[in-house]
């Protein structure tokens, strides 16, 4: 087991990519990146699919970053890869 130092930590902390307030299109994830979310929005949600949202919160973990996006005012949470900036 390696012991990191706080730059290392520092470096693989991820920025996330929209801002508070931003304008984001939501787009169909690619199944080869989250099979699972890609089937659940191409079945459960295919409403969302090409609509235009705002992003109210990010969500940073260390396994991934999500964003909580108002479209027509319903929340959903969405991952960084199915958002397109405007």
């Amino acid at each position: 087991m390696e012991q990191l130092s706080l730059f290392q930590m520092q470096a693989a902390i991820r920025k996330p990519k929209f801002l508070v307030l931003e304008q984001v299109k939501v787009q169909l994830m690619d199944e080869e990146i989250d099979s699972e979310t890609h089937y659940y929005r191409k079945f459960y949600e295919p409403h969302i699919i090409n609509k235009v949202g705002e992003v109210l919160q990010i969500i940073i973990t260390t396994k991934a970053i999500t964003y909580e996006v108002d479209i027509y005012g319903t929340r959903y949470y969405l991952l960084e890869e199915e958002l397109v900036g405007l």
